[in-house]
């Protein structure tokens, strides 16, 4: 009877044994994965970054542009008489 006992515990144990060794070896798993995901991320923000820098660049461009647009109608209304709103 108790090496039956013995036994039945000695498979339980070796059953838990070998779960927890799966469960160590999906953190791992998880672990690299958490990573790659950090470095994706971090290179997507800087991809993002670089493309507001961009839209910024060229909004401030834009403004300018037509500033001087503006400036341009003004003189040919003012030297030809001709208003080109």
């Amino acid at each position: 009877m108790n090496e039956e006992l013995i036994k039945y515990l000695d498979e339980k144990f070796n059953k838990i044994e070998t779960e927890l060794i799966n469960i160590k070896e999906d953190l791992g798993i998880a672990r690299e994965e958490r990573k790659r995901l950090g470095v994706e991320i971090n290179e997507t923000h800087n991809a993002v970054d670089g493309f507001i820098k961009v839209v910024d660049r060229l909004e401030q461009e834009f403004t300018v542009i037509k500033e001087d647009l503006k400036r341009v109608k003004q003189v040919i209304k003012e030297k030809l008489g001709v208003d080109l709103s």
